[in-house]
């Protein structure tokens, strides 16, 4: 049985391993593409409107099309040189993007739509698995990076609070 404490490492860790691997993802994948920036941000903004206005209403065969527009969106990131400001922005839009996504979730579930939460729950397995695999996988490179985000994120933090 694990521990509250336990867990709360865990926790800790997948958020950590969460922000190493958006670092890593935008920090491998940088190309010069100055116009898909803006598209990619613009494209994240009106799915999370999409959902936001339209998602009490959806069934299983619209929130497959919502997680596969996302998965697309994520994919044309992969070819983006985004500025600081504009990771703040998306990491903004995919906070409020989530929120929605769980609430309007929680709807369906409330409604019975069991297979919004089949396929999503289907989608966090496989999510969790790959991230569970890929990190032990290159687990000391991942701590390796992680005491360099540490520090870096010590220096960000200063600077920030020196605004």
């Amino acid at each position: 049985m694990n521990s509250p404490h336990n867990n709360k490492n865990k926790m800790k860790q997948m958020t950590k391993l969460a922000a190493i691997l958006l670092f890593v993802v935008c920090a491998a994948t940088l190309t010069s593409c100055k116009s898909k920036e803006e598209r990619v941000i613009r494209d994240i903004k009106n799915l999370a409107e999409r959902i936001d206005k339209n998602g009490k209403d959806f069934d299983a065969e619209d929130w497959e099309e919502a997680l596969e527009d996302l998965a697309e969106i994520h994919e044309d990131m992969e070819d983006c040189e985004f500025t600081p400001q504009q990771l703040h922005k998306i990491g903004k839009i995919d906070g409020r993007l989530t929120v929605i996504i769980v609430r309007e979730g929680t709807r369906a579930v409330g409604k019975g739509v069991t297979d919004f939460v089949r396929g999503a729950g289907s989608f966090f397995k496989g999510f969790e698995e790959g991230t569970k695999e890929t990190y032990e996988e290159n687990k000391e490179e991942f701590e390796e990076i992680g005491n360099e985000f540490d520090s870096n994120m010590k220096d960000v933090m200063q600077e920030l609070n020196d605004l």
